[in-house]
């Protein structure tokens, strides 16, 4: 048994999440097409071949605006140092920005954790495109310890990949059992099936501004478990927003978000959603910390 724990970093909606959930072949972080939909380090295991991949999906790395962005990006950077390998993962349709850019400086301050750079999208590029996207790889990032292309949406190159990471894992070493896929608790990945939903049906700042918590889980012996869930918001226009006219997204979001969260229990369940103002809770550390969103160091 080889094994190695490799983080996956970039700018935000890259398509971190995506690769993971393809590489692992379960559902472990939530996508969305919102940038920042990741906002914790997120751990997805591949038992392939006698090997064991650890895979950290990491909050996008960006200058942040307020407390949870700051939390977001240190928990990224921080990861950088205690890995085996770091995959920086670049949209090969985008010029390369100051936002990669910056992401690279943070990847450089670990200067003793190999690093392969991942040209994501190859689906979009012609054969020239690829060959002016490596000399511009060339010239903005500098040099890495291997490239690979993939197109992490359809799944194409991921062998490739998986090959190019084998050399930096370690021998002798199995960390998780293996028919375990990730570590985060089952009530953590509840919250993320929650707020994937509402990512997917709201828009602007809608995305950003939300948190969930789960208040109250009621265990039956007899029936189905009763789940209550407050949804955060920071300003009243959003709590109607959320809610919709009459009721209506609200509803949509739990009848969705039950039906995933029925499937990952395996057993059905009563999911009560209420909406709340908590105003500049991004802001706010002791409410970041009730969430699981600060770490004191």
């Amino acid at each position: 048994m080889k094994a190695g724990f490799i983080a996956v970093v970039g700018r935000p909606n890259v398509g971190k999440s995506t690769l993971i959930n393809k590489l692992v072949n379960e559902k472990v972080a939530i996508v969305s097409n919102k940038a920042g939909t990741t906002r914790e380090n997120i751990k997805g295991i591949l038992n392939m071949g006698g090997n064991q991949y650890i895979f950290i999906d990491t909050p996008g790395i960006h200058k942040p605006k307020h407390l949870l962005g700051e939390y977001m990006t240190t928990s990224a950077i921080k990861v950088l140092k205690d890995v085996d390998l770091i995959l920086m993962l670049l949209d090969g349709t985008q010029e390369i920005s100051t936002g990669d850019q910056f992401v690279m400086e943070k990847v450089l301050e670990a200067r003793r954790t190999p690093r392969i750079l991942v040209i994501n999208k190859i689906d979009k590029l012609n054969d020239e495109q690829l060959v002016e996207k490596r000399q511009e790889i060339k010239e903005k990032l500098g040099e890495f310890d291997g490239l690979v292309e993939i197109a992490g949406e359809y799944g194409i190159g991921l062998g490739k990949l998986l090959n190019t990471i084998d050399p930096f894992l370690e021998e002798g070493i199995q960390y998780y059992p293996e028919d375990m896929y990730t570590d985060m608790p089952v009530y953590r990945i509840i919250i993320e099936i929650i707020r994937e939903k509402i990512l997917q049906k709201t828009r602007d700042e809608i995305p950003h501004s939300i948190a969930i918590e789960i208040i109250n889980v009621e265990k039956r012996d007899s029936g189905k478990d009763k789940f209550n869930i407050n949804i955060y918001v920071e300003r009243d226009s959003q709590k109607g927003i959320v809610i919709g006219k009459g009721g209506k997204l609200l509803k949509e979001i739990g009848i969705e978000a039950r039906r995933e969260i029925e499937i990952l229990l395996g057993r059905e369940i009563f999911l009560e959603l209420w909406v709340k103002v908590k105003e500049d809770w991004r802001k706010k550390k002791p409410f970041l910390k009730e969430l699981g969103y600060f770490d004191e160091d």
